[in-house]
């Protein structure tokens, strides 16, 4: 098909500077068709002599005794394969084998290049060559005389002699065909070939050049010659005489030029044809044919319609459409029926898929100038193909389930389409997208790499003709054709990643990377498309609550697609839609004061179940790993979204006091992380690492961070009376200790985690922070309220009552912890006490020595030295290990 096509194109390209370009792009499209076709017969030669079972080699009787020797007998390993019939079928392409040599090693493959050169050469060098380029030249050479004929104005009865020897002509090289082919098929069947395409050049130049017929006998000749390549091509069960017999038919008014303005004339010309060629298909099941009058048919009708076609030719010219869109349509059951048992249902994709495109694509231009002309056409062609799909599932014509679903799906397709079509009717984007989809889903059925490729190239250039018309004004945001196009363009996309990600021996090595990003593709699209039309909608308070409800729409449809098709991709996928909320958070940072507002108090909720329930869902399916990030990833976002609403409602809505406001920053966290930890039940039970370690990890920080911050409020608790300890920052701060606390201690008891000493000490030690620096809050706090010392590091600073009582308290500090350090015989208890009594004697001398003088410094003094030297005798310094120590030990030590 690629050589076919570059080939044409090529061919187009020069006749375009020859100022012919369907002459020279059909000769193109002849050349590169036979080029395909010997490449396919080499690579069939090449698999019949790799498969057929080695022969012994023949051994001269004068030369060899007739004694069994003891070496195995030479094997002709390159022995010629029987000559084949020259068929024109395109089988599927089969799993290539590795070739070895007599040794078992292996022959490395030729180059690309090399293997066209071989081609090249082998197409010169072997088979009938003069035969194949003299038909050609002929056939041309012929066409070329009529009409030039026709050009000088030749005698009537001159140019009908003419005629009639060229008709003559045709007929002995049809006969000499007939005769040969008993003794060369292929050369018989060539000649019979040119005979038949110069029959037919023949009378139409006598019917619409010369106007020599009138049309229903130049019909009723078209349709002999017709039926008689028909018929000797099923008689002799030959497809290259039918094909190039059809092809000479179909090149006759494009190399005459005859027909250009009279549509009647030439589509009548094809309709004939092409019932022949359904005939064909009738006992046949030659794709080769099929495709040669499905390409010419709407090729020159397309043509036709770019160059020739107005409005007011439509009542001649839709007939003609409908016609071709039937036969083919017809071609494509049959050419499934007519499969070999083992293969029947084999769907061609081309037809099946190509003959909806064109016909579509033709009848947009007949309709463009009615009003909802094309979304009635997508709709009658949808209902068309339901009803056809319906009829195949009813009637259960063995091996067509393929087929009958393949009508269903394009059924649904232009059903879908005429929605866009009747709301823009330049749309076309989303009808490429979902056809290349289509192409996909068929060519994975049958195992066909080139029909999947072309499916995914219709659906980038989908996407592209979509970006190619931003932007799309309209002030019905969803309900448009640009949204409804690029929805298409995202199923196409989802869908092909899922028929792509099936276990398949064809998958080409370009493929299997392709389903995660064919998957990505399609939801990016589908979010970018809902995104673009709720800004349209409201791109300022109510986008992020609307961004919600859209998530809650994708819960719903993937769940819906997930629970009818077992893909574990799109579980994953179904997993991050987490994301999701945290993008409409963070647009509700600038546009709204809080989550709840502007439908958030309702979207929120919703947006959460969902996504909780799309989580269970996808754990009764599949548990897998990745979902412990999503779980972390959603509590996160709750909480996020709870302690953002409270914080409004506490600072904005409230008159209450700073002290309260600061507290309330850790409220939320501090109620969730127990939680985190104590509860079993879904989702928390099942996913305890994930919700206790992860999640209580990025709360115990959060909180660490609070505690480090709440030093600078003073902790006001108006409209209540301050009281030391039970005002809310410093209720808060104990809080926040204990929960940090019992949160490391259930981790360690389930056992979420197995901390070692380094790591325990750490731990240790800034939970030790934490609780010296709230007793210090308290004291500080205490002063400012009750003795009216500016909340001021400078005032409290330059207090005397704030060094006096600071010094005192971390002197009744060290003593408790050393007392405690005792009582349990901790060594790290006892250092920490004794860190804390050096911190308030290194503060003596760096501080309040400088006032001396004054009654809080001496008293400063005096407690710390007393605590210290009561101490001393009371808890000395612990052994290592915890070992015990006599009395005397211990007294012995502490008076040294």
């Amino acid at each position: 098909m690629l050589i076919t096509l570059l080939a044409a194109l090529l061919g187009l390209a020069v006749g375009l500077w020859q100022q012919s370009p369907l002459l020279y792009a059909l000769l193109g499209l002849i050349v590169g068709r036979t080029l395909a076709l010997e490449l396919r017969l080499r690579s069939l030669q090449a698999r019949v002599t790799h498969l057929e079972p080695p022969r012994v080699q023949p051994q001269d009787s004068a030369a060899h005794t007739p004694t069994r020797s003891a070496s195995p007998p030479d094997l002709d390993k390159h022995a010629e394969p029987a000559e084949q019939p020259l068929e024109l079928d395109w089988p599927a392409p089969a799993v290539a084998k590795p070739i070895s040599q007599p040794d078992g090693d292996p022959v490395l493959a030729p180059a690309p290049g090399a293997r066209a050169l071989d081609l090249a050469r082998d197409w010169l060098a072997t088979g009938n060559l003069f035969v194949r380029v003299g038909i050609l030249l002929v056939f041309f050479g012929v066409a070329f005389l009529i009409k030039y004929a026709v050009d000088q104005e030749w005698l009537t009865f001159t140019l009908q002699l003419r005629l009639m020897a060229v008709a003559l002509a045709g007929l002995g090289l049809l006969g000499l065909g007939w005769i040969l082919r008993t003794r060369g098929r292929d050369y018989g069947l060539l000649l019979q070939g040119a005979a038949i395409g110069i029959l037919y050049l023949d009378t139409y130049g006598a019917f619409q050049l010369a106007q020599l017929l009138q049309p229903p006998l130049a019909f009723a000749l078209l349709a002999l010659i017709g039926l008689t390549a028909a018929t000797l091509a099923v008689a002799q069960n030959a497809s290259a005489l039918a094909w190039f017999g059809f092809a000479g038919g179909f090149l006759a008014p494009v190399i005459t030029g005859a027909g250009n303005n009279d549509q009647v004339t030439l589509f009548g010309y094809y309709a004939v044809l092409n019932t022949a060629i359904f005939a064909v298909a009738w006992m046949r099941s030659w794709r080769a044919l099929n495709l040669l009058g499905f390409g010419f048919t709407f090729g020159v009708a397309i043509l036709w319609g770019v160059l020739r076609y107005d409005p007011s030719r439509f009542a001649i010219t839709e007939p003609f459409l409908l016609l071709f869109f039937l036969f083919y349509v017809a071609i494509a059951v049959l050419y499934a029926s007519r499969q070999p048992p083992r293969l029947r249902g084999y769907v061609d994709a081309t037809l099946v898929f190509g003959t909806p495109i064109v016909t579509f694509a033709c009848q947009i231009e007949l309709v463009r100038h009615f009003e909802h002309g094309i979304a009635t056409s997508s709709a009658a062609l949808g209902g068309f193909y339901l009803l056809l799909s319906g009829g195949l599932r009813l009637l259960k014509p063995p091996g067509l389930k393929l087929l009958a679903q393949a009508f269903g799906v394009l059924g649904i397709i232009f059903l879908s389409v005429a929605v866009p079509f009747a709301l823009a009717a330049d749309t076309t984007a989303g009808v490429w997208a979902l056809e290349g989809a289509g192409l996909i889903w068929i060519g994975s059925r049958q195992g066909r790499p080139l029909i999947r490729a072309i499916g995914l190239l219709l659906q980038a250039g989908a996407a592209l003709s979509l970006i190619a018309g931003l932007p799309y004004p309209s002030d019905r945001p969803f309900i448009n054709s640009a949204y409804l196009g690029a929805v298409m363009v995202a199923s196409a996309g989802v869908v092909s990643a899922y028929w792509l990600d099936r276990e398949d021996p064809s998958r080409r090595g370009w493929e299997r990377g392709g389903p995660p990003w064919l998957l990505l593709w399609g939801l990016t699209w589908w979010l970018c498309a809902g995104v673009v039309e709720l800004l349209q909608l409201d791109a300022d308070r109510a986008f992020p609550a609307n961004l919600l409800w859209y998530g809650v729409l994708t819960a719903v449809l993937s769940e819906a697609v997930a629970s009818i098709l077992p893909w574990p991709r799109l579980h994953r996928a179904q997993a991050a839609l987490p994301l999701l909320g945290i993008a409409a958070l963070g647009a509700s940072i600038e546009r709204i004061a809080h989550p709840g507002g502007s439908g958030g108090l309702a979207a929120w909720p919703a947006f959460l179940i969902a996504a909780y329930g799309l989580l269970w869902r996808v754990e009764r399916r599949e548990t897998r790993p990745f979902l412990a990030w999503s779980h972390v990833a959603l509590a996160l976002l709750g909480i996020a979204v709870l302690e953002w609403e409270l914080l409004w409602r506490v600072i904005e809505q409230s008159q209450l006091a700073s002290g309260w406001r600061a507290a309330a920053v850790a409220w939320v966290p501090l109620a969730a992380l127990p939680l985190l930890t104590k509860l079993r039940t879904w989702p928390i039970g099942p996913w305890a690492f994930g919700y206790g370690v992860v999640a209580g990890s990025v709360l115990a920080f959060g909180l660490l961070l609070w505690a480090l911050w709440s030093v600078r409020s003073a902790g006001d608790a108006g409209p209540l009376r301050w009281l030391p300890l039970f005002n809310p920052s410093d209720i808060t701060f104990a809080l926040v200790l204990a929960a940090l606390w019992q949160w490391r201690r259930d981790l360690e008891r389930r056992p979420l985690i197995r901390p070692t000493p380094g790591e325990t000490d750490l731990f240790r030690a800034v939970f030790g922070f934490l609780a010296f620096l709230w007793v210090n809050l308290v004291l500080l706090r205490s002063l400012h309220h009750l003795w009216l010392i500016p909340y001021e590091w400078d005032a409290l600073f330059r207090s005397d009552l704030t060094q006096t009582a600071l010094a005192v308290l971390w002197g009744l500090v060290g003593v408790g912890l050393l007392l405690l350090a005792r009582a349990r015989r901790s060594r790290p208890l006892w250092i920490a006490g004794a860190s804390v009594l050096a911190a308030a004697v290194v503060k003596l001398f760096a501080v309040d020595l400088a006032a001396s003088g004054t009654i809080e410094r001496i008293v400063s003094f005096l407690a710390v030295g007393g605590l210290l030297v009561g101490i001393g005798w009371w808890s000395p310094l612990p052994p290592r290990g915890g070992a015990r120590e006599d009395e005397r030990g211990v007294h012995s030590e502490a008076a040294v």
